[in-house]
């Protein structure tokens, strides 16, 4: 322990013997003064609550990011409106039956978003994690019943991959299942929500959680008994539209590259997402408010994007990429560094692009100096799943933080107790400092040491990356 300790004394004294970056002492000093990231969480998680696509509080939520980057003086800022099919929960009701008796036992449940009303009785049949190869051995059983499934994976081993649930319910119709019911990976009372479609649009089958102690009961009592599943299930579905917020900042002198931060502002209506995505989400306004302080240092422009929908399948990212593509604009963009459950960052990962690494390396050696939290443990794990997604599909490389957070943020993943209780100031202020630092690095260099892949070859690194299966099942698989 006494060497350890010696050991981060003497690196911190070499690290500061290299010498502090001059700018970057500016900005780490400039946002202690004037960041308040964490305030204006807590403020709208008191005033609008959660932050829905499609409701009023969500709607309240972008006019209130919108309206506090124009009075911080942000010059461009603009709404980017688009429609979708809004999605809201009413009731979910489900019993649990053995087959030709009256003993019903009720179970809290909660809907998956993006689902439908049903209302009838299945026959469950256990699918186990919901993989391919779990529900091709019971093929036969799944058609015209209700799948149990779990949302994590109980059987581990290193040829099992877990998918996203909207992937599981995707597979759970591909084997003409009627229902589904999640189990939560906890073994205790916590469910969640989530969207169970990977397109935006609504499902044809009710999805619902129940937690790990109501999941392990019913799987004791599948043992004996034939058992049904009763739903009934209200949700409504309607035209909605939102409202990306963007903030552009110009470089000093003319381009077009441009290099973009993007948060999903967003949240579940359970409870008030201060954590998914509060914690990236505001941490982003005081990262904006930086770089329009020290702009004359850029060299390349920068974009902030506020996407709502993330939830219910990235659909304010796919709309702001889909413009850049029908404008042909898409190789203006050099970079996506998305902040998503982004907060006390201690690294950086590359997501394994060509060029990255060795930047994220070389970063992290000045921002440790001007950040004693950040470690510079960093890693190259490519992921679906977030704003970042639509992006790099088509080429542009990504990155995003490495977060040291506390268990009981993921604990409430997606659950009514996502609340300001769970955020630390000091959380999101270590953010906002990094985040600003690493965009004011990459915007003055001279050139970039990471580009654009092109398709053939970046089919080829989604393949090397375990990412194939999951893009065929959404059916966004598109390199021969």
């Amino acid at each position: 322990m006494v060497l350890f300790i010696f050991f981060l004394i003497s690196t911190s004294h070499f690290l500061k013997a290299q010498g502090e970056d001059s700018l970057f002492k500016e900005v780490n000093n400039w946002l202690k003064v004037n960041g308040n990231s964490y305030q204006l969480l807590k403020t709208a998680t008191e005033k609008i609550g959660h932050r829905l696509t499609g409701s009023k509080n969500g709607n309240e939520a972008e006019t209130f990011v919108f309206d506090h980057l124009k009075q911080a003086g942000l010059e461009q800022v603009s709404y980017d409106p688009f429609q979708f099919q809004a999605w809201k929960r009413n009731t979910c009701k489900l019993e649990i039956v053995p087959n030709r008796s009256d003993n019903y036992l009720k179970i809290n449940a909660v809907s998956l978003a993006n689902t439908p009303s049903a209302k009838g009785s299945w026959f469950i049949v256990d699918g186990g994690d919901g993989l391919e190869s779990d529900l091709l051995k019971i093929s036969e059983k799944i058609k015209g019943n209700c799948l149990l499934i779990n949302l994590g994976l109980i059987k581990k081993d290193s040829n099992r991959h877990n998918l996203h649930r909207a992937e599981k319910v995707s597979l759970a119709l591909k084997y003409n299942a009627r229902s589904v019911i999640f189990i939560h990976p906890s073994d205790n009372q916590q469910v969640l929500t989530g969207t169970a479609s990977l397109t935006g649009e609504s499902v044809s089958i009710p999805a619902i959680c129940i937690s790990g102690r109501d999941g392990a009961l019913v799987r004791d009592w599948i043992k004996t008994e034939r058992l049904m599943a009763e739903m009934d299930v209200v949700n409504v579905l309607s035209k909605g539209e939102a409202r990306n917020i963007k903030a552009f900042i110009k470089a000093e002198n003319e381009t077009k590259e441009t290099i973009v931060f993007t948060a999903h502002l967003d949240c579940w209506d359970l409870a008030t997402g201060a954590t998914d995505n509060g914690l990236g989400s505001f941490t982003l306004i005081d990262v904006a408010k930086a770089i329009h302080q020290f702009r004359k240092e850029l060299k390349r422009n920068v974009l902030f994007i506020w996407t709502m929908g993330e939830e219910q399948g990235l659909l304010g990212s796919r709309h702001v990429a889909e413009q850049y593509l029908k404008a042909k604009r898409m190789s203006e963009l050099k970079l996506i560094i998305n902040l998503d459950m982004v907060g006390n960052p201690v690294g950086l990962n590359s997501f394994a692009w060509p060029g990255l690494s060795d930047f994220v390396q070389d970063f992290g050696k000045k921002a440790m100096i001007t950040v004693p939290s950040f470690q510079n443990k960093n890693s190259a794990s490519p992921g679906l799943h977030s704003d970042h997604q639509p992006f790099m599909l088509e080429g542009i490389p990504v990155l995003s933080a490495n977060s040291a957070l506390p268990d009981s943020i993921f604990e409430c993943y997606h659950a009514d107790c996502d609340k300001i209780n769970l955020v630390q100031p000091q959380f999101m202020e270590s953010s906002s400092i990094v985040h600003a630092l690493l965009a004011l690095d990459i915007c003055r260099m001279k050139k970039l040491p990471f580009q654009y892949m092109k398709p053939k070859k970046l089919g080829k690194w989604l393949i090397r990356h375990g990412l194939k299966e999951k893009l065929q099942i959404s059916g966004e698989w598109k390199w021969n």
